[in-house]
């Protein structure tokens, strides 16, 4: 992978953060982009400071301006775009009594819309390759019943499944291979922010493996995804769960 291209959304913080640092880990360059900006730059200065090569990018993904501005000026940078990481994803809690249709649209537009409108821009680029490589976050909420997933979060997140299978259907014959990834309950920023501790508790007491898991963990298996070792798998929803997509 040394010498790739990578775009990697929400790649501030938790999930986004640790498939830039690994991914950077191998040699691949690294775009980093998150709605905040700083948080950006900082991963990219930790790479940087590892020896590796990257560039911090501000976005929001629900505005298709904002969008094409960071593909554009990532291939002004590094001229070409081999991997696409959509990780950028807010979460939502309650009964459908509790979403308004604001709150539905919030939620949909960060989860399902951006990562649509960050597809729609990079496939072109990877078009005029011949090749490329899109990992899309899912959640185990979109394959299986959810407690306390809100519908919005829920759908999203199905949906994004449902474009991962559209997309590498129609992509294939021009070499690129879109997968997803569905995690479970991990210990990031976001899961400390939504659930209190007697709810990760009990999350944890649900997964097989009997913790909940890591940024990192998720990360190998977008990166792997991402790579030459999956050069045959596309089309594919990969859980990342500790188990619990069997309970």
């Amino acid at each position: 992978m040394r010498g790739q291209v990578a775009i990697v959304t929400g790649g501030g913080s938790g999930i986004g953060r640790a498939v830039c640092l690994q991914l950077a880990g191998r040699g691949v360059l690294v775009a980093v982009t998150d709605i905040r900006l700083p948080s950006a730059q900082q991963v990219a200065d930790d790479i940087v400071s590892r020896g590796g090569e990257a560039a911090a990018y501000q976005a929001n993904v629900t505005l298709n301006g904002d969008v094409e501005n960071v593909v554009q000026q990532v291939v002004q940078r590094f001229s070409r775009i081999d991997i696409l990481v959509n990780c950028a994803g807010i979460y939502q809690v309650g009964p459908i009594a509790s979403v308004s249709e604001n709150e539905w649209d919030r939620v949909i537009d960060t989860n399902l819309k951006g990562t649509f409108l960050f597809c729609k821009a990079v496939v072109p680029v990877m078009q005029r390759q011949g090749r490329g490589a899109i990992v899309n976050l899912s959640s185990i909420s979109g394959r299986t019943k959810s407690t306390l997933a809100a519908v919005n979060y829920v759908a999203s997140k199905a949906g994004v499944i449902g474009l991962t299978m559209a997309l590498a259907n129609q992509l294939a014959a021009d070499g690129i291979r879109v997968n997803c990834v569905a995690p479970g309950t991990i210990d990031t920023p976001m899961t400390s922010s939504v659930f209190s501790a007697d709810d990760v508790e009990r999350f944890r007491r649900q997964i097989p493996l009997g913790r909940m898991g890591q940024p990192d963990e998720v990360a190998a298996a977008i990166v792997f995804l991402a790579s030459p070792e999956a050069s045959f798998i596309t089309g594919e929803t990969l859980n990342v769960n500790g188990g619990a997509f069997m309970v």
